[in-house]
């Protein structure tokens, strides 16, 4: 994981690798942490990301707190984290890194 941009209330990371029990852990941790810290806006790079096998769907979903304002930019997500977000406002899907970016530059 690499912070990549930081900007009120916002941040930009890279994740990369096999996202495994350890990985999974580390993930929420640091995504938890920065809502805590009152992040509200997460712009999250994860097209060098694979779930590792046997990573369940509460699981993943579980990565991203449950804060009602907050908001997650999804870049390139994996299937499996695609499909526990998919119906959930909180999430906007990007294939590429150009319209979050857009996003982030307009403070979207």
């Amino acid at each position: 994981m690499r912070l990549l941009a930081e900007a009120p209330s916002r941040l930009w990371m890279a994740a990369g690798g096999t996202l495994g029990v350890t990985t999974q852990r580390q993930l929420r941790q640091w995504l938890h942490d920065h809502a805590e810290d009152g992040y509200r806006k997460f712009f999250l790079d994860l097209r060098e990301l694979r779930c590792a096998d046997g990573a369940l769907a509460g699981e993943l979903c579980a990565l991203f707190p449950r804060i009602a304002d907050a908001r997650f930019h999804l870049i390139g997500a994996p299937d499996r984290i695609r499909d526990c977000v998919i119906g959930d406002e909180r999430f906007t899907l990007h294939t590429a890194p150009d319209t979050a970016w857009w996003q982030w530059a307009h403070g979207s």
